[in-house]
């Protein structure tokens, strides 16, 4: 032992030290390929060459013409573990040949530099910058340092690059499996180029790997949407996400954002897994002069906007699984909270939960379970202390009136029965405010009350069968022959005239021996006249002829029944009457205070309402199967009882 001096001694690394550094990089010869193709991305690299093996024991080479590197750099860069890229050089790449443009790299931490050694435990780079070029040799080792670097010799090269290569003595793929997995990683950008063995790699043309669909924008034209599955989850997510392609060019860069939030999380399986390409060359107008976005336009926005609903609805069904899953896990959780809630709140929760996840995709377990809670807390307090301070104010009267209703009825269906009352009357109050207003906007204010109260026109309209049908009134804009007002941004499913709005209903056909849809049972066609207008026999006419226009579309069936209403604010008395034309179809014309006493009338037919209340089950089924599991707290409950 040594006094009056101090003894240093130095830690050292063992033998396994990169193995446990670098992990997957090191051991997966995907991660690994991937991995090198990505720092060719970062060095700016536009056309990266791989020489790939035929067999075990071949040379593998990948050169790259990105910006290369001078010793100095190479020394600097190759010796420094957990190298922070971010803070030396910055979260952009800049090419060195246009300044102006960039791209975001991939690498953070530097260990793509490893990749090598998952097929060798030995590499050699040759690199050039600014007319010099620089050989190293870099080998495992252990002891003073996890690897050495050995310089080789310097020469004269024009251009710059980077060019590696070492022989594959471990983790060998056939090379049908690289072209795939490159193929899959590197598409978001069609000006960056990865040949395997002499051919460019078309991820379009490997099997399986991709599937592609026009997308009609209405009023605009085609998008073709690809979207990618590279059937592997990655390592990272940061080569896979959303895409735009104008002219085969990209626009902006790729990623999980969307117009309105996130499309993914990207620590998700999913997002380390698929790619969505955006081929929109429409928006060839819309692009910024330098090509890192789309202009600010209504067009363009517009057109992003529907493109986005269509890629969320992708993304939704392929995580279909997987937030049923995470909703079970949360309704578990929260499993008392929410079993103490009636019925109709239960529902609540668990279209809360829906709702959640497919805005906020990228909220994590923790707080949807703690964003749950609250709203069942909230939704307890809804439906209890307004109660109470309502029992409160009430005299004996009202209490026997009370005990009557309850002895018939349970709490749930009285408030169904009630919440329904109310929607309809609320509907027919907004009605009668904007139907006789020369000024109302039939496509914005109108519409959607008629759509929402189809069953003003009679019982068989009661049904949530009849739904809006973009096809029929696809028809019915041909019928005009350009004449139609489009306006898609707002409802594009309906017809919008200078004097109207027009919408399509119509409900499906079962076979029924099958149960299976065989066609359209029924149409109902709801003409909007504009306030203060006048409906005669040319108004009639020309619903009929909307009509003979569908049945000969070959859209509906020769038997489907076909109902016109044309609604206005007053009937010329000569035209007051049903017409029809053939055993199918029927035209009917309405004055808007007609329909509004109809609707009145109706309000108050709701026998059949109720008897369908009495037979109401729980629609969620994620809640209602959670909720019912037994467990260990409800047997020893039965136990007590029982003692």
């Amino acid at each position: 032992m040594a006094f009056g001096s101090e003894m240093v001694t130095l830690a050292h690394y063992s033998e396994g030290f990169l193995d446990d550094y670098a992990g997957r990089i090191i051991t997966d010869p995907k991660i690994a390929l991937i991995e090198l193709v990505a720092n060719a991305w970062d060095a700016t690299a536009t056309k990266v060459e791989i020489t790939w093996p035929t067999e075990l024991g071949g040379k593998f080479e990948i050169l790259d013409n990105g910006t290369g590197m001078s010793q100095e750099d190479f020394r600097t860069i190759w010796t420094e573990l957990s190298y922070n890229r971010v803070k030396k050089q910055g979260i952009h790449v800049v090419f060195p040949d246009s300044p102006e443009k960039k791209r975001t790299a991939y690498g953070r931490n530097g260990k793509g530099r490893l990749s090598l050694f998952c097929f060798s435990d030995q590499y050699q780079v040759d690199t050039w910058l600014r007319g010099r070029s620089s050989i190293f040799q870099v080998k495992r080792s252990y002891g003073k340092s996890p690897y050495e670097i050995i310089f080789q010799g310097s020469g004269a090269r024009e251009g710059h690059g980077t060019k590696i290569t070492c022989d594959v003595e471990k983790n060998y793929l056939p090379e049908d499996e690289v072209r795939a997995l490159l193929g899959s990683k590197f598409i978001v950008d069609p000006s960056f180029q990865v040949i395997l063995n002499g051919i460019q790699i078309d991820p379009l043309s490997v099997d399986g790997l991709s599937e592609e669909y026009d997308f009609h924008i209405s009023g605009e034209g085609m998008v073709k949407i690809i979207r990618i599955d590279s059937k592997t989850t990655g390592r990272l997510s940061k080569q896979h996400g959303v895409a735009w392609w104008v002219n085969k060019r990209l626009v902006g860069e790729h990623s999980w954002k969307g117009i309105e939030g996130a499309y993914l999380d990207g620590r998700t399986a999913e997002a380390k897994r698929y790619t969505f390409i955006v081929e929109a060359d429409l928006l060839i107008d819309e692009v910024k002069a330098d090509w890192t976005d789309f202009k600010d336009t209504e067009r363009a926005n517009r057109i992003r906007m529907a493109v986005n609903e269509r890629i969320i609805a992708s993304i939704q069904e392929l995580m279909k699984d997987v937030r049923l899953a995470s909703k079970r896990a949360v309704v578990m959780q929260k499993k008392q909270l929410i079993k103490a809630l009636p019925d109709m709140s239960q529902e609540q929760v668990g279209r809360f939960i829906d709702y959640i996840q497919i805005k906020c995709p990228t909220m994590k377990p923790a707080d949807l379970a703690n964003a749950v809670e609250i709203f069942a807390k909230l939704e307890s307090m809804r439906s209890g202390y307004g109660l109470l301070q309502k029992l409160a104010s009430l005299d004996e009267d009202d209490y026997q009136n009370l005990e009557s209703i309850l002895d018939t009825w349970s709490i749930a269906e009285a408030k169904k029965v009630l919440d329904e009352l109310h929607g309809r009357l609320k509907l027919i109050e907004q009605m009668e405010a904007l139907v006789e207003k020369a000024g109302t906007d039939e496509l914005a204010e109108l519409q959607p009350l008629f759509e929402a109260g189809l069953w003003i026109f009679g019982p068989e309209y009661e049904s949530c069968e009849y739904t809006s049908n973009r096809s029929l009134a696809t028809v019915i804009k041909k019928f005009f022959d350009g004449g139609v007002v489009e306006n898609p941004a707002k409802r594009p499913d309906f017809v919008v005239l200078p004097e109207s709005t027009i919408g399509a209903y119509s409900s499906d056909r079962y076979d029924e021996r099958s149960g299976e849809v065989c066609g359209t049972a029924k149409v109902l066609i709801v003409e909007l006249k504009r306030g203060g207008f006048m409906i005669t026999h040319k108004e009639k006419d020309q619903a009929r002829n909307y009509a003979l226009e569908i049945k000969n579309s070959g859209k509906v069936d020769r038997d489907t029944k076909i109902v016109c209403y044309v609604l206005g604010a007053e009937i010329k008395p000569s035209a007051n009457d049903e017409s029809t034309e053939g055993p199918y179809i029927k035209v009917i014309p309405r004055a808007y205070c007609l329909v509004l006493n109809q609707a009145h009338a109706r309000t108050f037919n709701l026998m059949k309402k109720i008897k369908d209340t009495k037979k109401i089950k729980m629609d969620d089924k994620e809640i209602e199967s959670v909720l019912s599991q037994k467990e260990l707290t409800d047997f020893q409950k039965v136990k007590v009882l029982e003692n």
